[in-house]
């Protein structure tokens, strides 16, 4: 099965490959709060070029961006549909969707650039939760898990039909498919679950 690995950019040579991921860390949590924070009319300027140099010197195609952007792209608009119900509700919405775009890119940089686990040690090292890092650590590592699911399922569903399928039918059996996944899904936490605690895990 092929993976899209979260960090398959990590061992380009490039300045901000180079940095801790501590520091990495520390700037995506202070960028990230100040494209929360910071008014409309200035702030995403500022921190939309910022990132635009930060990406420049990750040394990052665009492809990925446009990529990971198209992919999040009904997400990021239906978050701020929202806003047009409210007074200036064109301007907010537009604000709203810049400022979801930078924090996907700025996240895409951080990601792309470090390996997942020195992101988890950093993690451990700046004292965040033990339990909220060992999370992280089973999502990173059981997504590829579940997209063999995934494919395996849609594999299956394809070799049944030797016609083409509506778009009707289509959303019915991708129905299905999410369906199984899911129960397959829990399953598998439990037994991952009572599997730790038969070897002594514990968190506090």
């Amino acid at each position: 099965m092929h993976h899209a690995f979260l960090d398959a950019y990590a061992n380009l040579n490039s300045p901000i490959t180079a940095l801790s991921a501590r520091i990495k860390l520390l700037c995506w949590a202070v960028m990230s709060v100040a494209l929360v924070l910071c008014p409309a009319w200035y702030g995403i300027p500022a921190i939309g070029a910022a990132t635009a140099l930060l990406w420049g010197l990750a040394r990052l195609p665009l492809r990925l961006a446009a990529k990971r952007l198209m992919q999040l792209a009904p997400f990021l608009v239906v978050i701020a549909l929202s806003a047009l119900f409210r007074k200036d509700g064109g301007i907010l919405f537009l604000a709203l969707t810049a400022k979801a775009v930078l924090a996907v890119l700025l996240t895409l940089i951080l990601i792309s650039t470090t390996r997942f686990v020195r992101i988890l040690e950093a993690l451990r090292q700046l004292h965040v939760p033990v339990l909220l890092v060992d999370l992280l650590s089973f999502m990173y590592r059981y997504t590829f898990v579940l997209e063999d699911q995934v494919l395996r399922a849609r594999r299956a569903a394809e070799a049944r039909s030797s016609r083409p399928v509506p778009w009707r039918m289509r959303w019915r059996v991708f129905s299905h498919i999410l369906g199984a996944v899911l129960i397959r899904t829990y399953e598998r936490a439990e037994r991952v679950y009572l599997a730790m605690c038969a070897r002594g895990y514990h968190h506090e």
